[in-house]
């Protein structure tokens, strides 16, 4: 039996001016699988840890995040932290480069209507650019945006008892 090992995956005829990677080098996941959360301030909820194996690397951080609300509505936050090698985690912004521009603090706004509705995310940060070979821990945070009420429950949907209603996935992207 073969093996291909590679550290890089790179088009023959190179990379097209509109994309930024040339290959999946390795995918890591993580889900809450717990019983009902119910989310009232600032909480993480699911991590996953990836370890680059080329400080050129980008990573693309998938989320998706279903969730109900109990009680009379107002708007929340859904966004992801990265720490690496265990140091303290900073919020990525969707844009890809570590500005935080077009989001606050790098938290998406997610309206919520009242608890009769259901609700998910998906939602991605393309191109994080963490320029390690350390681990890094993807964190998915979720919170009351402004004057938010009620609790924010993951895994927990019109009387089911529900798992896997957060989920984040990460895929490391050869530059």
């Amino acid at each position: 039996m073969s093996e291909l090992r590679v550290n890089k995956i790179i088009p023959k005829d190179g990379l097209s001016s509109d994309s930024w990677g040339g290959g999946i080098v390795q995918i890591s996941y993580g889900s809450y699988d717990g019983s009902a959360l119910s989310i009232t301030s600032n909480t993480d909820i699911v991590s996953a840890t990836i370890t680059p194996k080329s400080s050129s690397s980008k990573i693309l951080v998938d989320v998706r995040l279903r969730a109900l609300l109990d009680g009379s509505g107002g708007q929340w936050y859904a966004g992801v932290k990265r720490s690496i090698g265990g140091a303290t985690a900073v919020w990525i912004s969707g844009q890809g480069d570590n500005s935080n521009a077009g989001h606050e603090h790098g938290r998406y706004a997610w309206a919520m209507i009242s608890s009769d509705h259901r609700h998910g995310g998906c939602f991605q940060f393309a191109r994080d650019l963490p320029a390690t070979t350390s681990q890094c821990t993807y964190t998915l945070a979720a919170g009351p945006w402004g004057s938010a009420s009620g609790a924010l429950r993951v895994n927990r949907q019109s009387g089911d008892q529900e798992r896997q209603g957060a989920q984040i996935v990460l895929y490391e992207v050869s530059a």
